[in-house]
């Protein structure tokens, strides 16, 4: 009789074989799948790293289409030719809006010094009339300065970077106080510090410009400017001006628009940019009745870290730091 211990052996090495053998299978299958799945995922990597620099504003790295599927080496090439055309036509319109800057400004320039020029030989009853020429004609030109200020910061892409707002504030309003004392309007600052906030490298500075400056067109003799710091990263700019009713706030941040009782020389294109600003730094901006009279202006922030925080040139002087108005 055969031993039924031999017969239990070499059932266990049969076993044991072809456990071996189906896990070299498996560990075979699972190089294999691996090295498949990198193969087809590769392009997709390279396309969601091109898609992020494009993102950014600058395609450096175009996706690989040289490796994987036929449809995703098709996909990366129309990438890379669409990202490529994008580019050039961003690049084409950046070149526009700087040309255009200096072709309109020099005609603008000699239309008004040619009507001040026309002063002397008009009837004096003339005099009212070519001062509203000269007016619109400067109107002119800061919409132009308006549209070409819009273009190029659609067209560039710009990575918030932390700002002191308290730094900030206190700069501008020190820069805006002389005019602001030539109209009568005091500026006051309140609130508690706020510290740090995400924005765009010189963003804060342009949108406190515009927004004081809209804000004085406005302000009656007398009044007071209100730049109020809130908990929260919020700035409240707050004047005593006529204010805006619901429709106008609602139409208050698109372009050109002006209200129909407005009586400055506005361009509409203030608000307009501030909105820009804003959003690019991750922020909102909202119009709110102040109480009792007038507009309140809130702009929310998001908080940057605590630690020294960056500081960006001022845009200016103030007399032409506000490239529009509301």
């Amino acid at each position: 009789m055969y031993p039924l211990s031999e017969v239990d052996a070499r059932v266990h090495r049969v076993w044991g074989a072809l456990a071996l053998g189906g896990a070299c299978v498996l560990a075979a299958v699972a190089l294999v799948a691996f090295s498949l799945a990198r193969w087809i995922t590769r392009p997709l990597r390279t396309l969601e790293a091109a898609t992020a620099q494009l993102a950014d504003g600058h395609l450096a790295d175009p996706p690989d289409a040289a490796t994987g599927p036929p449809e995703l080496r098709r996909l990366a090439a129309s990438f890379t030719h669409t990202a490529a055309r994008l580019q050039h036509l961003l690049r084409a319109q950046q070149a526009f809006a700087s040309e255009a800057s200096h072709q309109l400004k020099t005609p603008l320039t000699s239309l008004r010094l040619r009507l001040e020029n026309f002063e002397p030989l008009l009837d004096p009853r003339a005099h009212p009339s070519l001062d509203e020429a000269v007016g619109e004609v400067e109107r002119l030109g800061r919409m132009v300065q308006g549209l070409l200020a819009l273009a190029r910061l659609e067209n560039t892409a710009t990575t918030p970077e932390p700002v002191d707002l308290d730094t900030v504030l206190t700069d501008r309003v020190a820069m805006w106080e002389p005019l602001a004392a030539e109209q009568y309007v005091t500026l006051d600052v309140t609130g508690p510090p706020v510290g740090g906030v995400w924005a765009i490298p010189g963003a804060l500075e342009q949108i406190i410009d515009n927004l004081v400056a809209n804000a004085l067109r406005v302000s009656p003799a007398g009044s007071t400017l209100t730049l109020h710091r809130s908990p929260g990263t919020e700035l409240h700019v707050v004047d005593q001006g006529p204010g805006m009713n619901d429709a106008d706030r609602a139409r208050a941040f698109d372009r050109f628009w002006r209200a129909s009782d407005t009586h400055h020389d506005g361009t509409g294109l203030g608000l307009p940019i501030v909105r820009h600003l804003v959003d690019a730094s991750g922020g909102t901006i909202t119009l709110h009745p102040a109480p009792g009279t007038g507009l309140l202006a809130r702009i929310r922030l998001r908080p940057a870290p605590p630690g020294p925080a960056g500081t960006h040139p001022a845009s200016g002087v103030p007399g032409r730091a506000g490239v529009g108005s509301w």
